[in-house]
């Protein structure tokens, strides 16, 4: 190991464990998100002309044309198949010329595509992704606050995120964009959230009426936030409100989803209910699939298949260890920092939550009653 390097490292170490000591753990992680994940993100607006909002070269992804538009009555009584493909997301990915950034890397790191397995040169399995774009789906019923919802889980995979600064932990095969959106008991959407699948730059965005109902149950935002429905918690990492969705309650769309190239950072996200998309712009059609299919996928020359995860490893994503990242943030209790991992196995913020726990959203978010459970909406009604 390069001296330097040692030194960094060994710096590294003792200034985590001086903070840890001046600091204490909740501390110093609430420090660090506030420092890693927030960044501006761009508003409603961006939709109106979403190439320009990108720095004026991008691509959009699209699962097809827009479907037949659906109100809140249709939505109640839509099934399974129909409610994935009504709200599959549109990327919109920034384009920028990648040969001519400090750090020059493949074009094609910032396209979708398809998962899969090789042998690598030492016989082991290691997953990489390539071709056409895809999007993997989950759809489950859970029981959110004692009444059962629905959610949407689409996950696109990169080939890879690429050296972006000079110190750069993150850099490293296979990068990835995740949202979810939970509906209510009619099926239309509460909140969406993204999140890398390592479990980094988690984000909520909340449908504007329940904003407002936020706001007019709670009052003004609290102090340091933006949005009336962010809660401030005193010994966890707060979640962060990226925006509100503006479209009309009774006929919601398809999100929109604006990312940044290169290290694919959600920059934002809209309604289709208002998208312009250019007629010249640059658009490629996705195909949907399973996300059941990632743990059965062929293996390149051969007759085998086997998951794109390592299943005796946490459920993460073969050959795309952060290593230097693994290393600094081993200090603070997090396990394999920015791998990505299957979808029941991401944890957030630093590992303090688990992204598929259904008490997440009453714990930090500030929700008016009923709104997981209109039952009790009822209930505090009649008392």
């Amino acid at each position: 190991m390069p001296t330097q390097l040692l030194k960094s490292k060994l710096f590294f170490a003792l200034l985590c464990c001086a903070s840890l000591m001046l600091f204490g753990c909740s501390t110093l992680m609430k420090e660090l998100s506030n420092n890693l994940t927030q960044w501006q993100m761009l508003d409603q607006k961006a939709l109106d002309n979403p190439i320009q909002a990108v720095g004026g070269d991008g691509i959009v992804f699209t699962p097809g044309p827009d479907s037949k538009f659906f109100n809140r009555k249709q939505l109640a009584r839509a099934d399974a198949e129909t409610l994935v493909s009504y709200y599959s997301p549109i990327f919109v990915q920034q384009r920028v010329n990648t040969q001519a950034q400090k750090y020059p890397y493949p074009q094609e790191y910032d396209m979708i595509g398809q998962a899969h397995l090789k042998v690598d040169s030492d016989g082991k399995l290691k997953s990489y992704v390539s071709g056409e774009p895809k999007v993997y789906v989950i759809m489950k019923k859970l029981k959110i606050d004692e009444a059962e919802h629905t959610q949407l889980t689409y996950t696109a995979w990169y080939p890879a995120h690429p050296r972006m600064k000079a110190i750069d932990l993150s850099y490293a095969d296979i990068d990835s964009c995740v949202v979810r959106i939970t509906l209510d008991q009619e099926n239309v959407p509460l909140f969406f959230e993204t999140i890398a699948a390592c479990g980094c730059f988690h984000k909520v965005f909340v449908e504007k009426w329940l904003e407002d109902a936020a706001q007019q149950t709670f009052g003004p935002p609290e102090k340091g936030k933006k949005f009336s429905i962010e809660k401030s918690l005193k010994d966890s990492i707060d979640w962060e409100v990226g925006g509100v969705i503006d479209e009309p309650k009774d006929s919601p769309r398809r999100p929109v989803v604006f990312l940044k190239a290169g290290d694919h950072k959600v920059l934002g996200m809209g309604s289709a209910a208002r998208l312009k998309v250019p007629t010249n712009a640059d658009q490629h059609k996705y195909v949907m699939n399973s996300y059941a299919d990632l743990y059965s996928i062929p293996v390149d020359n051969s007759d085998k298949t086997s998951a794109f995860f390592d299943m005796d490893n946490g459920g993460k994503v073969r050959g795309a260890e952060r290593k230097k990242e693994k290393f600094f943030l081993s200090f603070v209790g997090v396990d394999s920092a920015g791998q990505p991992r299957a979808d029941d196995q991401i944890k957030m913020h630093f590992d303090e939550s688990t992204w598929g726990d259904p008490s997440i959203y009453s714990k930090y978010l500030r929700l008016p009653p009923g709104t997981l459970n209109p039952v009790k909406q009822v209930g505090a009604n009649l008392n």
